[in-house]
């Protein structure tokens, strides 16, 4: 039985990356850049105005001529000639500066009569209110580097230079099986012995606040068989196969029996944590093989721990920590009794500057995980933690 810390380290010299694709900057986002990406341009790409104003030469100022307004210049359009002193040209956010002008003025802080400028703010210095050419980015500068995840600002950026597609790391194909003879779907009626499946819901919605579509989920009876077929037929077709259940030791539990069948290479089995003990991690040819466990709590707690920490390697992320890099320390804000012996992941809220660990700690529980913004990350060796105590906390995706 591995402890947290080896069970991640053998995911991660596992993982390996997937294939590139190029794609329009349209459908990006949630992807990662496979490439450096250099600017064809300068941003902004000439002399550019700050704010709505005037252009003029600010010695003029300075030395108390008179100020002719000459001509007047929106965004998109350019003067064609170049300013000379004692003139100002009338200029709108984003429009060229003119050739010449090296100062511009707000228009709240002009008069004019009779198409002088009179100007009013006496603090004003020279080149105020012009962004430079290439004061963003200059031409063939790095712009955003291999690795770089792609939100609506870096797509934004991107397109702000020009460039219509990129190079991306493809998003992994996941399939789901989830095993119990015990298991309804929601909506239907229960008889004797049944609860509601919720684990394949938990999964795909877990899935969805990173990015990652699936087909749905398939489902299973507790039957050697129709486990073996289903896993058969499943495993080849997707990047990561999600099994949730039937991976302990008891008499109905056919998950491990299954793959073993299939000779799927068994990285390991079994951490040494609280809730999701009986992890499974195991590869099949280009396949890689999460068994979670079947109590809900835990299915989660392994998907975020574990699951969440693979697709991130193998989209190309250059910080692929378990939960997206968010990873902090806070204080506990009350005592939290433990023993030595298993790392605990606690169901937590943070409140302030202070991190609460929920009730219902139990990995059957959902509840307190549906209030839950943060999962804290207490080590094998810890025990009996103190309020005020340092914990390493580990934000939620979609909760930050």
């Amino acid at each position: 039985m591995l402890s947290v810390e080896k069970a991640k380290q053998a995911v991660t010299e596992n993982i390996h990356l997937l294939s590139i694709e190029n794609i329009s900057i349209d459908n990006a986002y949630g992807y990662v850049l496979y490439e450096d990406i250099y600017s064809p341009l300068a941003l902004p790409p000439f002399n550019q105005s700050a704010m709505d104003g005037y252009a003029f030469i600010f010695d003029d100022f300075k030395n108390n001529l008179q100020i002719k307004i000459i001509a007047e210049v929106a965004a998109g359009d350019s003067f064609k000639g170049t300013l000379k002193s004692g003139q100002a040209i009338r200029i709108f956010t984003g429009a060229p500066v003119p050739k010449g002008a090296d100062c511009i003025v707000m228009q709240e802080k002009v008069t004019s009569e009779k198409g002088q400028l009179l100007i009013l703010d006496l603090e004003i210095k020279q080149n105020a209110n012009i962004r430079s050419k290439g004061s963003q980015i200059e031409k063939t500068e790095l712009a955003l580097p291999k690795g770089t995840s792609l939100t609506a600002a870096a797509i934004g950026f991107i397109a702000g230079m020009g460039i219509t597609d990129v190079n991306v790391v493809r998003k992994p194909k996941i399939n789901i099986i989830v095993t119990g003879s015990e298991l309804q779907k929601p909506g239907n009626i229960l008889t004797g012995g049944q609860i509601y499946e919720s684990n394949s819901y938990s999964i795909i919605a877990a899935l969805k606040s990173i990015g990652i579509s699936t087909e749905g989920a398939q489902s299973v009876p507790d039957n050697e068989a129709e486990t073996n077929t289903i896993i058969a037929n499943s495993i080849d077709s997707c990047d990561i196969l999600l099994l949730s259940g039937g991976i302990s030791v008891g008499d109905y539990d056919f998950v491990e029996r299954a793959l073993k069948k299939l000779e799927v290479q068994t990285i390991f089995y079994k951490v040494k944590q609280k809730p999701g003990k009986p992890l499974y991690f195991g590869k099949y040819k280009n396949t890689f093989i999460f068994a979670l466990p079947g109590n809900p709590a835990a299915v989660l707690t392994c998907f975020y721990e574990y699951v969440y920490l693979a697709i991130r390697l193998m989209m190309g992320y250059t910080l692929p920590y378990s939960i997206g890099g968010a990873q902090i320390q806070m204080p506990l804000a009350s005592d939290y009794v433990k023993k030595k012996g298993l790392s605990f992941f606690l169901k937590g809220k943070i409140s302030g500057n202070t991190v609460i660990p929920l009730d219902g700690q139990e990995s059957y529980i959902l509840s307190s995980f549906a209030s839950a913004d943060c999962l804290i990350y207490l080590p094998e060796e810890s025990e009996n933690i103190k309020a005020g105590q340092p914990v390493e906390v580990h934000k939620l995706p979609g909760l930050q």
